[in-house]
């Protein structure tokens, strides 16, 4: 995406920031920042013939539509993770995430940073993301067109957006958020990081569980490939928060001011993969404040270190976002942006530093952001009284399991690494079988049939599916609601050949391991994705996907 602009649509992009800047957001239909979206369109080499859907959804002027809001308090949000602009870079980079809880068919996303300096603006570095049926989307600038950062002036970041949701309805609109970093390093992350000691399953994320029949972290039972359980007593409490661990160090340029007069002010985020985001900011966020200190180890005064983390039995210390309406492949963002104010304030003003979860390498070790993995948050699906079949033949309930039981699992045994537990209102899916079996829970439970594994929400009447000694078929299936239950599953021992299968009421249905994995295998298959998308944006999918391969 081309970083130089003529003047035309330079015109457009003062006209815009200066806007938002006053804090106005452009109003429907407004033809400047039509006009700034189809420049930013153009400059990411997007065409009206290659993309009819995004410029209908950009000619249509849609507003920016009030926040969706979760029971749990997740809502709709976008935000500037971070602005990568430090004199030893050769060119600025930054990132932004949009997220959004209603279904979404096709969301493009810009991010443009901006140099002010006097009466002077300056396109420093700019990106475009083009996703379909994605909730979460993250947008970077590229780095092969950006500018080298400015001596002087301030920046800010622009998100813009065109989104066509599921449903036909369009949102449009732009956001600004300004920058400024004053951080000599980048932040020492303790926490939360992936365990030392952990060399096997998920090594792209950082996988945190609640679990309960284990051996809480020692011995040689924790063989799992989570790097923290917190056994919260969630399912006895009726509440699930996302606990977050945070410790390390950050470093400024200048001399901190005394916290006691100046706390630093704190803005904790959960971007989460399935849309929706949680924040912890201003009010929310000052519980955490105590266990922010100047290191006393520095005799500088200008590193600030921090320490929240839960202990065994409850949340403790560490950052607590609401809870998440249950899904089963919960990849989580986590941002973490720390504001301070130097001691000689009026020539050095503030400072910020950040902790972000990333895809990509961290290579700039002095810009003041730190990156860390994502967060993958172990969830659970089947319904309490769900009876599995153990080695011995005999069955146990599925919330009655621990870490020492071995259970039936293809022609053979495993051990049972970990069981999960949470809490749970809202639908499942039943399914009843003509051997009179009944199976409950998520509808994307994984269920073995004779041609593969499929969610349980896909099978229909008449479906065969495999049982412990042959198959049988689906008679009948339906949704209910369960309020203040609770949904269970087992992580068995994937050393040994084969599935991770186990007997559930008879039938033969994955684990935690193959219902993650079925739902990613879901969600990078094209033609999944294209059938899910209105007829008006195949087009634009079937270009994307083009552009996508001649890119590779």
């Amino acid at each position: 995406m081309s970083v130089a602009l003529t003047q035309p649509q330079n015109d457009r992009l003062v006209h815009i920031l200066e806007g938002l800047k006053a804090g106005n957001v452009p109003p429907a239909g407004d033809p400047v920042h039509t006009a700034f979206l189809q420049d930013n369109a153009e400059r990411s080499g997007l065409t009206p013939a290659r993309y009819p859907g995004l410029f209908k959804a950009i000619g249509s002027g849609g507003a920016a539509t009030s926040r969706a809001t979760e029971s749990s308090g997740v809502t709709d949000g976008q935000y500037v993770e971070y602005i990568s602009s430090s004199q030893g870079n050769k060119a600025v980079t930054a990132r932004a995430v949009l997220s959004r809880i209603r279904p979404v068919a096709q969301a493009i996303v810009w991010l443009n940073v901006v140099n002010e300096n006097g009466g002077t603006k300056t396109s420093l570095a700019t990106g475009v993301a083009v996703s379909f049926a994605t909730q979460t989307v993250f947008v970077e600038t590229d780095p092969e067109t950006a500018l080298p950062p400015l001596p002087t002036g301030t920046t800010t970041g622009i998100i813009s957006f065109a989104i066509t949701y599921q449903d036909g309805t369009v949102e449009v609109s732009s956001t600004a958020a300004p920058w400024a970093s004053q951080a000599s390093r980048d932040p020492v992350v303790v926490d939360p990081a992936i365990r030392s000691d952990r060399k096997t399953g998920d090594l792209n994320d950082i996988v945190i569980g609640l679990a309960r029949g284990y051996d809480n972290n020692q011995g040689t039972r924790n063989k799992t490939d989570v790097d923290y359980w917190y056994w919260q007593n969630m399912h006895d409490l009726g509440t699930n928060p996302l606990l977050v661990p945070l410790s390390g160090s950050m470093k400024f340029d200048y001399k901190l001011a005394p916290l006691d007069r100046n706390p630093p002010f704190l803005e904790f985020y959960l971007a989460h993969k399935e849309g929706g985001m949680s924040e912890l900011t201003g009010g929310d966020s000052s519980r955490y404040l105590p266990h922010f200190r100047i290191d006393d180890t520095d005799p500088e005064g200008r590193t600030l270190k921090f320490l929240l983390r839960p202990p065994y039995n409850d949340a403790g210390d560490a950052i607590e976002f609401p809870s998440k309406n249950w899904v089963a492949d919960t990849q989580s963002f986590f941002s973490a942006r720390v504001s301070v104010t130097f001691e000689d304030h009026e020539t050095h003003g503030s400072g910020w530093s950040s902790i972000v979860s990333s895809l990509s390498p961290d290579t700039d070790p002095k810009d003041g952001v730190a990156f860390i993995k994502p967060i993958v948050f172990v969830w659970h699906c089947l319904v309490a009284g769900t009876q599995i079949t153990l080695a011995d033949g005999t069955t146990k309930a599925v919330e009655d399991f621990t870490s020492e039981d071995v259970v039936v699992s293809g022609d053979g045994t495993r051990p049972v690494q970990a069981t999960l537990a949470q809490p749970h209102s809202g639908p499942i899916t039943v399914l009843e079988f003509a051997d009179g079996a009944t199976l409950a829970g998520s509808a994307t439970h994984p269920v073995v049939t004779p041609s593969g594994t499929v969610h349980a929400g896909a099978l229909a009447v008449g479906d065969t599916v495999l049982t412990r000694h042959g198959t049988t078929t689906v008679t009948a299936t339906r949704q209910e609601t369960q309020t203040n239950g609770g949904l269970f599953n087992l992580w068995l021992d994937p050393e040994k050949a084969g599935p991770t299968t186990m007997i559930a009421n008879g039938i033969v249905v994955g684990d935690y391991q193959i219902q993650v994995q079925l739902l990613r295998d879901a969600a990078q298959d094209d033609r999944a994705v294209r059938a899910k998308l209105p007829e008006s944006l195949h087009v634009d999918f079937d270009s994307w996907v083009a552009d996508r391969v001649a890119s590779a």
